[in-house]
């Protein structure tokens, strides 16, 4: 027994000795525990990170392609801003403009292609979006079902009456009375593009009513200078309203002045989708 407790005993300095290592190891053993669970915790961060930086990419990406989007169009109406963003060269899109001022349209994909002479990559790549009238997809042994054998006389539309509008296949009076309040909304037509876009008017029926209908070119007409226009000129513009106004205006002053149309359509509430009916009435410079 007497052995067994000889064990236990300590000098003064043995004891310190046995404390002071006792509080090394109570350190040394803390500082491991604090390092593993830093460590822990900048993996998991880093972790979250990752996980948030995969999530903003794949939105960045969708943005992308939704921006990049095209949708079915007649290439007959292409614009000079709508061929600048299909990748047309100006070149390409002169011939087509000529070809189309000559009075006549084109109805195929091959027909596109002999008349503005762009790449079979280009086409490829587009065509597929190409939305041609039904009347010209239909087969050519297909039976009409009306025959319209009367005489006309081509009529300015600005001046045709509901029944001048009614006497075109395929236009009722709902049909004649949209096309009148638009004519009315606008002060009269200014290009037969505003006639196309009445709403609901298909593009068989809209090309019966090229047949049958006019517009002259009014040559004192100018468009107005976006970059220099007022408040009061720019309110003129029928697609236009005191809110877009307003906003391009302070757009217009930040940037001191638009150099390109892109510029303009970041513009809040900028209607895209009439820009080709805008530029009938304005220009940039």
């Amino acid at each position: 027994m007497n052995q067994f407790k000889s064990l236990f005993a300590f000098t003064k300095n043995q004891l310190r000795g046995i404390f002071v290592l006792s509080i090394l190891l109570i350190i040394a053993i803390g500082f491991y525990g604090y390092t593993k669970s830093t460590e822990s915790s900048n993996q998991l961060s880093v972790s979250r990170i990752e996980g948030y930086q995969g999530k903003i990419d794949s939105l960045i990406a969708l943005q992308k392609r939704k921006r990049d989007t095209i949708y079915p169009f007649n290439p007959n109406y292409i614009t000079d801003y709508r061929g600048y963003k299909l990748g047309l060269t100006v070149e390409e899109i002169d011939r087509l403009f000529r070809f189309r001022e000559s009075g006549k349209w084109i109805n195929s994909t091959r027909q596109f292609k002999e008349v503005t002479g762009v790449s079979d990559k280009w086409l490829d790549s587009i065509s597929p979006f190409f939305k041609f009238p039904k009347w010209v997809t239909e087969k050519k042994n297909q039976t009409r079902t009306y025959t319209d054998k009367r005489t006309h006389v081509r009529k300015n539309i600005n001046q045709a009456t509901n029944n001048d509008l009614r006497s075109v296949y395929g236009v009722g009076p709902a049909t004649a009375k949209k096309i009148i309040n638009e004519r009315d909304r606008l002060g009269g037509f200014v290009d037969m593009l505003q006639v196309q876009s009445v709403y609901g008017l298909p593009d068989s029926t809209f090309i019966r009513i090229k047949e049958k209908f006019y517009l002259t070119n009014n040559a004192s007409r100018t468009k107005i200078a976006l970059n220099t226009a007022t408040k009061e000129e720019l309110l003129s513009i029928p697609y236009f309203n005191d809110y877009l106004v307003d906003a391009l205006i302070e757009q217009r002053t930040l940037r001191d002045g638009f150099k390109s149309w892109d510029k303009v359509l970041l513009t809040s509430r900028f209607p895209e989708e009439k820009l080709d009916l805008i530029q009938l009435y304005l220009t940039l410079d």
